[in-house]
């Protein structure tokens, strides 16, 4: 009886050991036969975001066998050792990051002598910079096989078919998108468009060769203010980038207009005295919209702080614009005091670029 029962136990184990999983190493090497020509990219970090990374699944192999399957030196660095030593050396590089999504094989027996597969593939690319990595394409797809039993050196080959895959799309989606896409320009260059706009009863441009007159101020005059004129002016940025050969080009163009609509002159106020007052605070704003534009000529920008840079300098300016504007009034109490022949001296040479004398009064303040 205790012979039977340990015959019984050893059969047992002998029944069930086959399907204990065993693990084989593959190794990724490079593209076979050939070393691609670099689009001006190189892999400097992989990222394995697969919950179960310590393998990649499971292949049949004889006597039903089951091994579980892994990367030599883990999925991350094989990927990247893959891409490099595929790739030519590239004179502008760009650094990307690519997280894998899935990479993953699966296996069936058909029968004691082949084995159905099919391994599966995502992968993500990003764009390495000073800041937060910028996402530029997926790569997915799937490879079914079949294979003898016996060959699980074929599963090594797929694997390096599915990598090599990849490499391909990425390397010739680099190429097809860096003259175009926005993420991958390598320079900025900076333009400032000035324009002659046209002025309507709803908006007047700033001209030098157009003062404004009293059909300008078409609001009606607020009873509570103790000023005999208000005027209201403004300034805005607007731009919209484009590629041009890799480089992204951002014409701006800065706009100093006035509202019509939200200007107002009492009629007792209605004088050339008045009137030059007003023209002044469009001269102001004038001036501030031409200091912007020397501040973005100075700017030191690239693709990646070009948006935050150019920001940052527009609401810098729309500050000390009302600033300026504050000063002004405040120096002139609104018009009514003989500074205001100082003041026209001040904007004339602001308006011709000489801006010491604006610098100052800044400095000083109110």
């Amino acid at each position: 009886m205790q012979r039977k029962l340990f015959s019984l136990v050893i059969l047992f184990l002998i029944l069930i050991f086959p399907a204990i999983a065993q693990e084989i190493q593959f190794e990724l090497t490079k593209v076979e036969g050939k070393t691609l020509e670099n689009s001006g990219f190189q892999l400097v970090e992989v990222i394995d975001n697969q919950e179960n990374s310590a393998s990649i699944g499971s292949i049949y192999s004889t006597n039903n066998q089951v091994y579980k399957i892994k990367i030599r030196n883990t999925i991350s660095q094989g990927i990247k050792d893959f891409y490099n030593n595929s790739l030519s050396q590239s004179e502008t590089e760009r650094a990307i990051q690519m997280r894998v999504v899935d990479f993953k094989i699966s296996e069936k027996q058909q029968s004691s002598k082949v084995a159905s597969g099919e391994l599966k593939i995502k992968f993500s690319y990003y764009l390495k910079g000073s800041f937060e990595p910028v996402h530029l394409v997926d790569y997915e797809a799937g490879i079914t096989y079949q294979r003898s039993i016996h060959r699980t050196d074929l599963v090594n080959q797929i694997l390096n078919r599915g990598v090599s895959n990849s490499l391909i799309f990425f390397n010739d989606w680099i190429k097809d998108h860096a003259t175009q896409n926005r993420k991958l320009a390598k320079s900025i260059r900076l333009e400032i468009i000035e324009k002659s706009r046209k002025s309507d009863q709803d908006t007047v441009f700033y001209d030098s060769n157009r003062p404004l007159n009293w059909n300008d101020f078409l609001d009606k005059p607020n009873r509570t203010s103790s000023n005999n004129a208000v005027i209201f002016t403004s300034l805005a940025m607007e731009g919209d980038p484009f590629m041009e050969d890799g480089v992204l080009v951002l014409p701006l163009e800065i706009k100093v207009y006035m509202l019509p609509g939200s200007s107002w002159v009492r009629n007792e106020g209605k004088n050339d005295y008045s009137l030059n007052h007003e023209q002044r605070h469009f001269d102001v704003t004038r001036i501030v919209g031409n200091r912007l534009i020397n501040k973005l000529k100075a700017l030191e920008l690239n693709p990646e702080n070009y948006e935050a840079e150019v920001n940052s300098a527009f609401f810098d300016s729309y500050r000390e614009m009302n600033r300026l504007q504050e000063i002004y009034d405040a120096r002139t109490r609104h018009g009514l005091d003989n500074a205001q022949h100082r003041w026209n001296t001040i904007l004339d040479k602001a308006l011709n670029g000489e801006m010491e004398e604006i610098e100052k009064e800044l400095i000083k303040g109110k």
